[in-house]
């Protein structure tokens, strides 16, 4: 499933690709993850938890920075899934990314994998 939004306006745009829809799920992004840009990934999450998926790989090696409004929608992703037994793992983050989450301490929360096929890895 594909996933895409012009930000209604906005000069940017975010691609969200729904590569593995089974559990675990992985979801590649592609753009900069801001308030305006989120909503193919929040459509995209949304779609996996209503088919019952508990475990996420967010393939974030297309993303060059993210915004606070990304770090809440990561949060609850996070939040909702271990509630329901499963877990977020966050691949191929960039220099920028990363830099937001060790400065807010979501590195602690957050598991940070290299490549997808090692965030997949029991």
């Amino acid at each position: 499933m594909d996933f895409s939004l012009d930000g209604r306006g906005a000069a940017e745009t975010v691609g969200v690709t729904i590569v593995a829809d089974d559990d675990p799920a992985v979801v590649r992004v592609a753009g900069r993850l801001v308030f305006d840009t989120l909503g193919p990934l929040t459509v995209a999450i949304d779609a996996l938890r209503a088919a019952s998926a508990t475990r996420l790989v967010l393939d974030l090696s297309g993303v060059p920075i993210c915004d606070s409004s990304a770090l809440s929608l990561f949060t609850r992703t996070h939040r909702d899934l271990t509630a329901a037994g499963g877990w977020l793992r966050l691949a191929g983050t960039r220099p920028l990314v990363d830099k937001v989450l060790e400065v807010t301490d979501l590195d602690r929360l957050l598991p940070r994998y290299d490549a997808v096929e090692a965030a997949l890895a029991p």
